[in-house]
């Protein structure tokens, strides 16, 4: 694994033009639509007391005398929030087709090759995309539903609560690893479509064969960008508690924290993307 900390990370900084592309983008796109419920919130429940109390921390009677007031102002925004989600994930087939085209460019790649990617495997990621949410949504059900189904179950049945909590923390480490190998997956799938110009159904295939082939190198890869994203979140995490929300000058601190990290966390998936084009 430590083979692969210094490779992505000079993979990372290879595409850090790129990836101020697409933070941009992703911070213009979430301002839109944030402010589009900002204003609904406001319009619906922006005068409401309960408020004020629910900011002071979560109490189960307050939430439950919001809703009873406020449901029907909050059930369209459930609707919209859904229509929203939609729009995020079309916008990020765009963007993930840029990243990806780019990190199959030999050379430093160019702003210009992230919109050119982008629009030219639109379509194709676009269906790799549906396919592996269908994925993700199977593999949830078939691990959670019969946890949920069980759940009251076992607490009656056995003697301490607290073997019901390990089961479920090791079918959640169990459940994480299953969408990391969607993941990985997806971009194998899409390094194939950029690459050898497959067909969606050969695309999956090969990508498939590639993912138990290099089972492996692919494990270790992977579980070292997830522990550099951890540590990128660990470390805001510190910042958040040394620093604190209390003041402007804080807020202002950790806002521009908060905006780097979020830079930092592309830029290492941009190395992921990277690294995985030159190994496999």
């Amino acid at each position: 694994m430590p083979n692969y900390f210094p490779t992505v990370l000079q993979n990372s900084v290879r595409h850090w033009q790129i990836a101020g592309i697409v933070y941009l983008l992703q911070t213009g796109l979430a301002i839109t639509l944030g402010m589009q419920v900002h204003g609904v919130l406001q319009t619906s429940i922006g005068s409401s007391l309960e408020l004020n109390r629910l900011m002071s921390g979560y109490d189960h009677t307050v939430m439950t005398d919001f809703l009873k007031v406020h449901g029907a102002s909050i059930t369209p925004l459930i609707g919209q929030l859904r229509w929203l989600l939609l729009v995020w994930l079309a916008f990020s087939v765009f963007l993930h087709g840029g990243l990806i085209h780019c990190a199959a460019i030999p050379t430093k790649p160019k702003i210009s090759d992230f919109w050119l990617g982008g629009s030219r495997h639109y379509l194709s990621f676009l269906q790799v995309s549906g396919v592996m949410l269908m994925l993700a949504l199977l593999w949830t059900s078939m691990l959670w539903l019969p946890v949920l189904m069980s759940l009251q179950w076992s607490l009656e049945y056995f003697s301490s609560e607290i073997i019901s909590v390990w089961a479920v923390v090791l079918i959640s480490l169990v459940y994480l690893a299953g969408l990391a190998v969607i993941y990985l997956w997806s971009i194998l799938v899409r390094m194939d479509i950029i690459r050898e110009n497959n067909s969606l159904l050969r695309a999956l295939v090969k990508g498939l064969k590639m993912l138990f082939q290099q089972k492996m190198p692919l494990v270790k890869l992977f579980s070292g960008y997830a522990l550099l994203q951890f540590l990128v979140i660990a470390l805001y995490w510190s910042l958040d508690a040394l620093i604190g929300m209390c003041t402007p000058t804080g807020i202002a601190l950790l806002f521009l924290a908060q905006q780097l990290f979020v830079y930092l966390r592309i830029l290492l998936q941009s190395g992921l993307y990277r690294t995985i084009n030159l190994r496999f």
